[in-house]
């Protein structure tokens, strides 16, 4: 199947940074196949129509419209749709307890369904691929029981899937746990959207023996990982007094850092420690929104940036956030680290658009296949109508997209070239199935007799 996006501007990314220009996109099967000039030379057109008459093909009119890289979301918990709105405004740690309790009585099969949940905001908010940290782990490839990466594979979207795992190495949880996470891997490793990291939840949940232990089994796997650090102050806090060092350097001291790494937060990140993570290739994933509402504070984000980080952009869950939406995290990032700072200058929307595509395709192992408009790229392509009154007039789109955007206005999303939404209606996802499920799973968990399975 090939289609053809006409008549829109395109968003794309070179070495000198964005450029926005009239194009025509050709799309075959998963990739991106060309980029043409709506004025290309009459031997082009003719190739090109040539080509279309072999194969099933259709044509999208994309006039009045910005075609742009879908968003990777560098960190988030899926999982936690259902914890939106339910443990606002508490400390850090009481907040912590709060969800807790929430997790206690979730069965692998309410995580399938509160990641749906989590996958259609995302696709109405032009998020195409999200980094994972889930509570369960797949038991089966398909089916109502298939956890989030089950949720992922059944809906068409692209995720990279990690099992938050916390404890002993050699506990029988922590045992256990480990080994439904490989189980869960090796049952979907052909799944194309779908791609896996160990998920070790922070250094003061996790022991040393169980960190060294998941950085072994990911470098034999040939994966990564993704871990909080350096969150809280009572983090830096306990972990100084425990191990006499900062998050960061008491975990690459362990050779965390030993493979490709995302570090969600980093918000109490000291000079060395940016200097430790740009040497040893960490990509950091900065929450804006959470810190805020955790009252936990603001990240060194331009510092991180100049230092040579690779600095991508997650929403974190919604129960330290409330929403999934990266064009709402975008407009945080670019405004917070300027009053942080007291500096207009810091953390530019070009740089914060990056952040959001190009950053974290690189965090994810995907440069330039993701994240970005070029030839031979998968297909994750989101369709903004620019006209809508935040939009208007157009005197610079590219801080629209930051500054004015509400997400509203993505109308077309395309994942490994298939379409997802369409004017804004999703095609392959039962929404009201899926909101009745949420509500009944709500339902349950608030009865005290509620039960784990």
């Amino acid at each position: 199947m090939k289609t053809l996006i006409k008549n829109g501007l395109v968003l794309l990314w070179e070495d000198s940074g964005w450029k926005i220009g009239k194009k025509d996109i050709l799309i075959s099967g998963s990739r991106i196949e060309s980029i043409l000039n709506p004025d290309s030379n009459p031997s082009e057109l003719c190739t090109l129509n040539s080509e279309l008459s072999q194969f099933p093909f259709r044509i999208i009119d994309a006039e009045g419209k910005l075609v742009m890289p879908g968003l990777i979301n560098a960190h988030t918990h899926a999982y936690m749709t259902i914890h939106r709105n339910v443990a606002d405004d508490l400390a850090f740690f009481d907040w912590l307890d709060a969800v807790q309790r929430i997790e206690d009585h979730m069965t692998e099969e309410d995580v399938y369904w509160t990641t749906l949940l989590a996958i259609i905001e995302m696709l109405r908010s032009g998020t195409t691929c999200f980094v994972d940290m889930t509570i369960k782990s797949a038991k089966e490839k398909s089916g109502p029981k298939s956890a989030a990466a089950g949720a992922v594979s059944n809906s068409g979207f692209r995720a990279v899937i990690s099992r938050g795992l916390a404890g002993f190495a050699e506990s029988d949880e922590s045992h256990m746990k480990y080994g439904q996470a490989v189980y869960e891997m090796e049952l979907f490793k052909n799944e194309p959207r779908l791609q896996f990291l160990h998920g070790p939840h922070a250094p003061y949940s996790c022991m040393a023996d169980y960190l060294q232990k998941l950085t072994a089994s990911a470098r034999d796997r040939g994966i990564g990982q993704t871990i909080h650090l350096s969150e809280s102050q009572a983090e830096m806090d306990s972990i100084r007094k425990e191990h006499a060092a900062t998050p960061i350097a008491y975990v690459d001291s362990l050779g965390v850092f030993d493979v490709p790494v995302i570090a969600a937060h980093c918000v109490y990140a000291a000079d060395e420690d940016i200097r430790l993570m740009a040497e040893k290739g960490v990509s950091v994933a900065l929450c804006p929104k959470s810190n805020m509402k955790l009252g936990n504070g603001f990240a060194p984000a331009q510092k991180l940036l100049d230092a040579g980080v690779n600095v991508c952009l997650g929403t974190d869950g919604c129960g330290s956030n409330n929403s999934l939406n990266m064009f709402s995290e975008m407009n945080a990032a670019a405004l917070v680290y300027k009053g942080a700072e007291h500096r207009a200058q810091c953390v530019g929307a070009a740089e914060v658009l990056k952040m959001a595509t190009v950053n974290g395709a690189k965090a994810i192992g995907r440069e330039g296949e993701l994240g970005v408009i070029r030839e031979g790229a998968l297909a994750d392509l989101i369709l903004i109508n620019l006209n809508e009154p935040q939009l208007i007039p157009q005197n610079n789109i590219l801080s629209g997209l930051v500054y004015s955007s509400t997400g509203a206005e993505v109308d077309t999303v395309f994942i490994d070239g298939r379409i997802l939404m369409e004017n804004r209606k999703l095609t392959t996802i039962d929404e009201e199935a899926i909101y009745a499920h949420i509500r009944d799973i709500v339902d349950r968990i608030r009865r005290p007799s509620a039960t784990t399975e």
